[in-house]
């Protein structure tokens, strides 16, 4: 800290004496005790203590400098406490190196009793002395050893504050700068201090050199370490810091995530060869670092981390240990640690590993590495929840670390439940990789060739491995990143795992993939795993032989590798037989099949497909119940051949077998498979249905006896029985799979059949969402069986196999089940239908007619895709069917052998998605669908009284009986009169077909060679049957709604349409009871109530009297209402033609006054301009006579001046006062005795009447008098201006001359004394302009004249209103009147 002092030899005055004693400090003694007591012997001054100490804290001996502190500190005297502040600033920092150099953790409470120890010291030094600068540097000191450097910061500047040039506080700043990353500003005080002194130490060249590397200026950062070497070649910091250099210029250079030329081949070799020399570089110079200093921790560390990558693991941790005893820092002591437990780690001694990433944490626990070290212990000791902890605290400080996201995406993956959370890990890992590769190529996305940028494609066959659970397309994604990172790593494609072209093809097929891709990709599969097994038993044989001539033994290793070759080539075979099965080739799959229990009789899924292909293809019932029979026989208690069973039973109509088999399954194989759970709900619900059908029936009957109310009563008992098992199997199902959609449906169901509308409406709507915004129908619909389609090494993937109208499952077909799934499947049209009929229970019709549309809207698009695959699937069999071989599994196959699956006309029979019925069932739910839309219309009409939605259900169903072909005979058509009531006919003629639905048949022989001629035969079905009721309900209801309708809403055209809707309605009411009694008769099934339907009928019929007769109601209304608005238009036009000839006659009124008006103005305006021209004139008179009287004015003045001065005794004031005495007439010719003055003042006037100049103020001896006289005369002369003012207005013509303020007075024209009037303030400056001159305001004499701006001395004149003046001259609009004027007025 000192480094002012430089002196060896410490003179120490002896008391008492002018001798001294000299101590050599290269000789001091051992202990310090005996330095203190030589200077308490001499009374030595407490500076030679602060000497000895320093001489001893620099040779190293801390604790001997703390003596001779503290010695120093006691023998301060009271009186001179200023002398013990360097004592104690010096101690106080010595406590804070120490401190800084004690490690962490065991030790940590010596280190807080030193800095606590430095604080009392500081506190006792600032008692004395608060503006000691050295207090504010300790205190520097003290704050960074607390890692607070904004605190340092602060006393820093304080005590610079005192001394600007101080370097240690330089120093210490420029330092706080450096930790803070403010290298430029760091940079500025290191290039500050070297100009103050450059022989400064530490070498301030140092700090130069890293703040210009971290500004990024390498080059001449290695410059300013060259030089401090030069400067010092004694020095190791130097070094060090060139070879850190040079290691991290390697490190980019041949990093291809930051150095393009890495990737380059042309720029590969030069790369490796530049980075070979910078590593001989760095290592010259740590070798000479190390042999400058062997000490150097810094130098150890490096030598250390060289060692480790060269694999001398043992080498590295000694190098270590020797650094963390000389560390002197607590950053250089936790990177010793780090060294130490990563040779550990390496040499797999896990335990020593730990303790020592522990102690590195313990010293700075920001360090990342150690951090990431631990968690690999951790994993490695199996604490999962320890190591997530500590990995999420490295990328807390690294969120794009890979290796961080790599090992918590491996932990994830190995724990329960958070597979998720594994896949988030992963993709942020390739998400990062692929931003950093964006960024360095300068391109927005590098989805096109990702794989470049990654060379472990575990990455990907992890990440494929945990989305085969959630997502078939993302799986198949990953592991073809991963063939790909394969095939560029290794040897081409034939480095790739058979098993991951297996993969490929069986997510291939679950994505509707192009066949040609899945067939090369089972090809390669089939061809890899056969010249694989090949090779293994070649090489087997080889050491079988070598072993039977005592070579050697055979190795069990190759053993297992062809058992799993084996394996794997059944796994491809049962695969490549499926995806024959999709493209419809089922004598090859059979082939396949039979070939796989040939040579592995046990397969049980090669015979599930067996007798799946028997019963959904060959329609052979007898042998698919065979094959399944001999697997339960092998395996009775194998769930799937069970739950086939089940559902080849249901579809036979075997119902009670069906339901033997799934309560099987639950009783003696699995209690709690989900599969068979949602099967038997499925089985009450349904059962639930048909008993609450029986009931509406029986209660509907037409003789309404008690027997049938009983079989109603019961039915419905049971009804609610059946719900409630369906309800108990769905929620166990739901307990053990909550993600089972269909579950979740059927439980809706029987809720809303319980009446809990509003909570099955709530579940109903969830299972809506979770099957569009995440997993699909089929993820969620089928919870069992999960090991009978498709199976790859290392994972299965299921579809259900079942019928095509099975409602709790789906089956393996072309279109991917979550594109377009079945209509008895489709989980998400379902749910959204049920959810649209709880919103009508609950009353909101408008949500549930949304809800309706949507789902016609998703019927109509699956039934699209269903349709566009089927077209595709046999335009692709009619190119490709015949050439479809896997050569490695059907090395005899011709090209054409394939056709022997063909039918007569070579198409190969596809598996359909289309079939008749698929079709018939889309069609039934379409017309289900939009019977229901227009049911929600109905009832919101008929609550909001609405005959507009009315009329929208009616024409909804008018559409679906177009749609279906559903309309009334044409005999009924012809006849309406017949209705249920009163007719005694029979019902037309019918027949019963083969599926028991009642034909109609026509009365025209319909063997007519005209078809023009034929009637049309009905169809109808007890479906068509309640298909007519409702549009006879929504017409008659239609009807209704207008009879009731307002008169002033209603027209004739809608009472016209409702009776005609009606009539019809009437008319089908009346067919339906008649057909429907004939039906009951032959017990034939009926879904609507004959007697109903003749009720309605006879209302019809009353109804159309009614609206008859409202209509001839309308009708005079309508005529009334016409002639009232006819006699109202007439109205109208007579007001509007009021006024309109009011209007006329006004404006033609005003037209006529401003033309008076404009010929008034006209004749004013010659007045004004005659007026005008006669002031001109008058006022040329008037300046000629001015100018005239001036002359001779003036001549008589000259000769009164000069009989004054020959006379020599008369007073030119007497005179002036002797006038004004006289009163004497200052408007006089003849002038009487006038003083010089005021002579000198009328030669003014005079210049400015004639020229138009300014007039001076008279030279007047008292202004007293004045003041009295001018008023007087004033008065008089306006008096007298007035009247002739008034003379002249009498006497001249209109349009004559007139003065501008009453003219000049008649004595005043007698006399001929003529004045220059006073100039106006408020006249226009153009008055000035054009010569006009103002009219004298009066007659008195030159001393009541004042000039412009001037005063007066006696009353002043009234200001004048100013002429109105045009730019061509001047003419007056009024008279202008005076102040005089108005008071006199």
């Amino acid at each position: 800290m000192m480094d002012t002092l430089e002196p060896r030899v410490i003179e120490v005055p002896i008391d008492n004496s002018n001798d001294v004693l000299e101590i050599d400090c290269s000789q001091l003694p051992e202990h310090a005790a005996e330095i203190c007591d030589i200077l308490e012997n001499e009374g030595s001054a407490l500076r030679f203590y602060y000497l000895f100490a320093l001489e001893y804290y620099k040779q190293g001996q801390v604790d001997e400098a703390i003596v001779g502190l503290k010695r120093g500190i006691a023998n301060a005297k009271a009186n001179d406490q200023t002398a013990k502040v360097p004592l104690l600033t010096l101690l106080a920092s010595i406590y804070v190196q120490k401190a800084k150099t004690t490690v962490s953790g065991a030790a940590s409470g010596d280190r807080d009793m030193l800095l606590q120890m430095a604080m009392t010291l500081l506190g006792e030094a600032e008692r004395i002395n608060r503006s000691e600068p050295r207090i504010f540097l300790v205190k520097g000191m003290l704050a960074m050893a607390q890692r607070q450097p904004d605190s340092a910061l602060v006393q820093f500047n304080t005590a610079l504050q005192y001394d600007a040039t101080s370097l240690p506080c330089l120093l210490g700043k420029a330092r706080v700068l450096f930790g803070k990353r403010q290298f430029q500003q760091a940079l500025a005080i290191y290039q500050q201090i070297l100009t103050i002194r450059p022989s400064a130490k530490p070498d301030v060249r140092i700090g130069i050199g890293m703040c210009l590397y971290k500004l990024g200026y390498p080059e001449d950062a290695r410059r300013a370490l060259a030089r401090a070497v030069e400067v010092d070649p004694t020095a190791s910091a130097p070094h060090i810091l060139l070879a850190t250099m040079d290691l991290n210029q390697i490190k980019r250079s041949v990093d291809p995530r930051i150095s393009e030329p890495a990737v380059a081949a042309d720029g590969l070799d030069k790369t490796l060869k530049e980075a070979e020399n910078l590593l001989q570089r760095a290592m010259d110079s740590l070798r000479k670092a190390y042999e400058l200093q062997p000490d150097n921790p810094a130098a150890l560390i490096f030598l250390a981390d060289r060692l480790f990558f060269q694999n001398n693991y043992d080498g590295a941790r000694e190098l270590g240990e020797r650094a963390l005893k000389t560390a002197d820092t607590m950053a250089i002591q936790a990177e010793a640690h780090y060294q130490i437990a990563r040779a550990y780690h390496a040499a797999k001694r896990f335990d020593m590993a730990y303790d020592a990433y522990q102690k590195c944490l313990a010293i700075n626990e920001k360090h990342s590495l150690a951090r990431y070290g631990l968690g690999q212990m951790q994993l490695q000791r199996t604490d999962m929840s320890s190591a997530e902890a500590t990995f999420q605290r490295v990328l807390e400080r690294h969120p794009k670390c890979v290796e961080v996201l790599r090992a918590l995406g491996y932990l994830h993956a190995r724990l329960p439940n958070t597979k998720a959370k594994a896949l988030e890990y992963y993709e942020r890992e390739m998400q990062v990789v692929a931003e950093e590769a964006a960024e360095r190529t300068g391109v927005a996305s590098v989805d096109d060739d990702a794989s470049t940028w990654f060379d472990d494609a575990n990455l990907f066959l992890e990440a494929g491995l945990l989305y085969e659970a959630s997502s078939a397309r993302k799986a198949r994604k990953s592991y073809l990143m991963a063939a790909s990172i394969l095939t560029r790593t290794k040897d081409g494609s034939s480095g790739v795992l058979p098993e991951l072209w297996n993969n490929l093809g069986a997510l291939g097929q679950l994505t509707d993939d192009s066949g040609d891709l899945i067939l090369a990709e089972y090809s390669a599969a089939a061809s890899g795993c056969t010249e694989a097994l090949a090779a293994a038993r070649a090489r087997l044989s080889e050491k079988k032989a070598a072993a039977a001539s005592g070579g050697g033994a055979a190795s069990s290793k190759l053993a297992n590798e062809i058992q799993r070759l084996e394996n794997t080539l059944v796994t491809i075979t049962y695969n490549v037989a499926q995806f024959y099965e999709r493209c419809g080739l089922w004598a090859k799959a059979e082939t396949l099949y039979h070939r796989l229990l040939e040579d592995v009789p046990t397969y049980a899924d090669a015979r599930l497909r067996l007798a799946y292909i028997a019963f959904y293809c060959r329609s052979d019932g007898d042998a698919a119940v065979a094959h399944i029979a001999h697997i339960v026989k092998l395996d009775p208690k194998r769930v799937s051949a069970w739950l086939m069973r089940g559902n080849i039973e249901l579809q036979r109509k075997n119902v009670q077998d069906a339901r033997r088999a799934f309560e099987h399954v639950l009783k003696e194989i699995a209690k709690h498979d989900v599969y068979a759970l949602c099967s038997l709900g499925n089985y009450y619900l349904a059962a639930g249905e048909s008993e609450n059908t029986r009931a509406l029936t029986a209660g509907g009957g037409s003789n309404g006896s008690s027997s049938s109310s009983s079989v109603s009563r019961k039915a419905k008992e049971q009804a609610i029985q059946n719900y409630k098992r369906a309800l108990e199997f769905f929620d166990k199902c739901l307990t053990l799979d909550p993600k089972c959609a269909l579950a979740a449906h059927g439980a809706a169901i029987a809720m809303a059949e319980n009446d809990f509308a509003t909570e099955a409406r709530r579940v109903f709507q969830s299972v809506r969402d979770a099957a569009t915004t995440g997993l699909g129908p089929a993820s969620l619909c089928n919870p069992a069986a999960s090991d009978l389609v498709f199976k790859t090494a290392g994972c299965k993937h299921a579809l259900v196999p079942s019928s095509e109208t099975d409602t709790s499952a789906t089956t393996a077909r072309m279109a991917s089940a979550d594109k377009a799934p079945l209509v008895g499947c489709d989980v998400m049209l379902w749910s959204g239908v049920n959810a649209a009929h709880a919103l009508v229970e609950a009353g909101n019709y408008r949500q549930a007619v949304l809800a309706y549309e949507a789902c016609s809207r998703r019927l109509e698009d699956t039934t699209a895709a269903l349709e566009a695959a089927d077209r595709q699937s046999k335009e692709g069999l009619h190119s490709a069917g015949a050439v479809m071989v896997v050569s490695a599994l059907e090395p005899t196959a011709e090209p054409d052998a394939a056709v022997a699956s063909s039918n007569d006309d070579g198409v190969p029979t596809t598996f359909q998605m289309m079939t008749n019925s698929e079709r018939a069932d889309r069609a039934k739910a379409k017309r289900d669908i939009q019977i229901y839309h227009a049911r929600a219309l109905y009832i919101q009409a008929k609550a909001d009284k609405d005959i507009d939605v009315m009329r929208l259900s009616l024409e909804l169903v008018r559409r679906t009986c177009e749609q279906f072909d559903v309309r009334l005979p044409e005999s009924a058509v012809s006849k309406p009169e017949n209705n249920g009531t009163d007719t005694k006919e029979e019902p037309p003629a019918a027949t019963t077909d083969e599926d028991g639905d009642v034909r109609m048949q026509s009365a025209e022989d319909e063997t007519k060679k005209h078809a023009s001629h034929r009637h049309h035969q009905v169809r109808l079905s007890p479906d068509d049957g309640l298909l007519l009721f409702d549009l006879a309900l929504v017409e008659q209801a239609v009807a209704q709604l207008a009879s009731e309708m307002s008169e002033s809403l209603r027209t004739l055209q809608i009472l016209d349409a409702a009776i005609g809707d009606l009539e019809h309605s009437t008319t089908a009411f009346s067919f339906l009871a008649s057909w429907g009694k004939g039906a009951q008769k032959k017990q034939q099934k009926l879904l609507f109530s004959p007697r109903l339907s003749s009720e309605r009928a006879a209302f019809g019929k009353s109804l159309v009297t009614k609206l008859q007769r409202k209509r001839q109601e309308q009708e005079q209304l309508d005529r009334q209402r016409k002639e009232n608005v006819d006699l109202w238009h007439r109205q109208l036009e007579e007001e509007e033609t009021k006024k309109r000839e009011a209007a006329e006659k006004a404006e033609e009124e005003r037209r006529q006054v401003e033309e008076r008006l404009l010929r008034e103005t006209e004749e004013r305006n010659a007045i004004l301009r005659d007026q005008m021209a006669a002031d001109a004139a008058k006022q040329a008179a008037e300046a000629s006579v001015s100018a005239t009287t001036s002359a001779a004015r003036s001549s008589k003045r000259k000769s009164r001046a000069k009989e004054a001065a020959d006379d020599g005794f008369i007073s030119d004031h007497d005179d002036l006062d002797g006038y004004y005495s006289a009163g004497g007439d200052r408007n006089e010719t003849d002038g009487g005795a006038a003083a010089a003055a005021s002579d000198d003042a009328s030669d003014v006037e005079s210049a400015g009447a004639g020229g138009g100049g300014k007039r001076k103020p008279p030279q007047r001896p008292s202004t007293q008098r004045l003041s009295r006289a001018v008023p007087r005369k004033r008065k008089q002369v306006l008096s007298r201006g007035r009247r002739s003012k008034q003379a002249a207005a009498s006497s001249a013509p209109s349009g004559g001359e007139e003065s501008d303020a009453g003219g000049v007075d008649a004595d005043s024209r007698k006399d001929g004394s003529s004045r220059t009037p006073q100039k106006r303030r408020n006249v226009q400056e153009s008055e000035e302009e054009d010569g006009d001159e103002a009219e004298p305001q009066g007659n008195g004499g030159d001393d009541d004249r004042a000039p412009d701006g001037g005063e007066k001395t006696g009353t002043p004149s009234p200001p004048r209103e100013a002429s109105a003046t045009t730019f061509g001259g001047r003419f007056k609009t009024k008279p202008i009147v005076t102040d005089s004027d108005s008071e006199s007025e």
